[in-house]
Parts: C-alpha cells; sequence; structure tokens
C-alpha cells in the first residue's frame, strides 16, 4: 500500500527545495523581498504598529566571498551560521529567520479565559488538528474579553495558526474575517509582505516537523517554545514563484488525498470481503459437506 503520508510529506520537501516547479531567472530575488520586508518593519515601528523591540532581533543572511552562510544582525555585528544551512537553495532563493518574515509571532492566553454560553468562539487544538479551522463544538468568550486581548492575539484573515503543544507542527490558514480566539497551545504568525500560502507549505514540509521533533520540551505534552518558531530557518522564494509553488503543491497533495480516499476505500473493501469469507466458513458455506 501507498504511504500517502509519506508522499505528503515528500511534495511539501520537494516544493520547498525549489524542485516543484522550474525557476526563471528573470524572477525578482528573494533578497529584494526581504529588503521589502525589512523597510516595511521599520516603517510600521514609526507608525507604532510595531515596538522597536519587536525587531530587535530581526536579521539579514548572505552568503559572503568565501561561499559561507552569514547572519548579520541590528547592531552591525555578524556570524558565520554555515553550520545551521540545512540544505542548498536554488539561485535567487535565500534564508531567513521566520521571526524576521513575521509581523509578529505568539501565541494564545495563558490564563483560563471566562466562558460563556455564546459569543467569540474560542478555539482548543482539536479544532484545527485536521488542518484546518473547525468551529464545531467550541467554547465561546464574551465579547469583552475578546477586545481586550492583544492584537497579536486576535486573528485575521492571512494569519497563519501553527500547532506547539501535543499534536505540535501542524499549520492552518485562517481564511475567515469571522472572530475568534485561540489558547495557548497554538502559536499565531502573521506574515509581512511574504505569501501566507507559500509559509503554510513551508510549515507543513517534514523539514518543519523535523526541528520541532528536536526542539519539542517537556513530558507528558511536549511543547514548541516561541523562541524556536522565530528561530527558525526558512527557505524564502522569489514572491513571483511562491505563488507557483503553492498552486503546484495544492494540485499534487489533491491527488495525493484523491489515492488515500481510494486507499481507505480499498481496504474497507478488504475488511468488508474478509468478514463475508468469514461469515460463510462459520455458517459452513465456504466448502462443500461431505456426509462420511
Amino acid at each position: 500500500m501507498i504511504d500517502t503520508k509519506a508522499l505528503r510529506r515528500k511534495v511539501l520537501d520537494l516544493a520547498i527545495r525549489g524542485k516543484l516547479v522550474p525557476q526563471d531567472p528573470n524572477d525578482e530575488p528573494a533578497s529584494v523581498l526581504l529588503e521589502r520586508i525589512r523597510q516595511q518593519k521599520q516603517q510600521m515601528v514609526k507608525e507604532g504598529k510595531l515596538r522597536p523591540k519587536d525587531i530587535k532581533n530581526d536579521s539579514v543572511i548572505f552568503v559572503g566571498e568565501d561561499n559561507l552562510h552569514y547572519e548579520k544582525f541590528a547592531d552591525g555585528s555578524a556570524k558565520c551560521i554555515e553550520d545551521e544551512i540545512p540544505f542548498d537553495l536554488p539561485a535567487g532563493w535565500a534564508w531567513a529567520r521566520l521571526g524576521t518574515v513575521a509581523e509578529a509571532i505568539g501565541d494564545g492566553d495563558h490564563q483560563p479565559p471566562p466562558q460563556t454560553s455564546f459569543g467569540v468562539p474560542f478555539l482548543v487544538i482539536s479544532n484545527i488538528s485536521g488542518g484546518r479551522l473547525s468551529f464545531e463544538n467550541t467554547r465561546f468568550v464574551g465579547e469583552e474579553y475578546f477586545n481586550q486581548l492583544p492584537e497579536t492575539r486576535r486573528p485575521r484573515n492571512g494569519d497563519l495558526l501553527f500547532t506547539v503543544t501535543g499534536s505540535y507542527g501542524i499549520p492552518v490558514l485562517v481564511d475567515t474575517d469571522d472572530k475568534f480566539c485561540f489558547q495557548r497551545h497554538i502559536a499565531i504568525v502573521r506574515p509581512c509582505i511574504i505569501s501566507n500560502h507559500y509559509l503554510y507549505i513551508v510549515l507543513g514540509s517534514s523539514y518543519v516537523k523535523s526541528i520541532c521533533d528536536d526542539k519539542a520540551t517537556g513530558t507528558a505534552q511536549k511543547t514548541v517554545g516561541l523562541a524556536t518558531l522565530r528561530e527558525l530557518l526558512v527557505p524564502v522564494a522569489p514572491y513571483k514563484e511562491q505563488m507557483q509553488i503553492y498552486t503546484q503543491a495544492q494540485a499534487a497533495l489533491h491527488i495525493v488525498d484523491s489515492i488515500s480516499s481510494d486507499k481507505e476505500d480499498l481496504l474497507s473493501i478488504i475488511e468488508t470481503t474478509k468478514s463475508k469469507i468469514l461469515d460463510l466458513a462459520i455458517c459452513g458455506q465456504l466448502v462443500p459437506q461431505d456426509p462420511n
């Protein structure tokens, strides 16, 4: 039988390595996009939308004359990070920390919220563990509680949610304008200019899952810390290619889902057939009887 979970991971891993769609040398390189992100975040600080401390850890990763990767920090210092680079990227791509390409990375309220019988949905990890938002069987909090939450804890359309406790490593795209909030076992990533669809592909890859497996702490329920998410190295494709990667990956994953559905149907038929054979056997209808 085909391992469709492994097949899904393979599709995403090919995508984030630039092997799912051809590169176009005429595309604007990722370094230009990363510079726009840096300028955008500096402008948001000037406008009061971000605080200076929100960008103090932002960095620039570049390849030096010795062909090694270096990371330059806000204070002007730089260090070689070649031993951190997990794999080679195509021409025009670049590495960046997730915290650098995001406006904000946070998690839900650490205090149990005051529950109400109706109001704003309060999502727990089971509401997104299937890989998509589910508003079935949700808890609720009052509007007053929701309105006093920091902006970074109030999801908006285009954000990404990412499970960080227990069933960690599951990304979910926020594709609704409806109000909701969530528990602290879920992180929120707010992309800055970079495609949220592309980041969804990156965060769903086995590359990111392996880092989460390595960095998760705890015993009863392992947790991936927000610092791990902010420091996560992400491969950044040229913006135009990001769109193509998402489209191609979704098409490939749709085929995988069809295979998975066919596999489940086949397993069901096999199980039904086995049961039918056993029923015939115990009813004496599988082999002829011998009167002797």
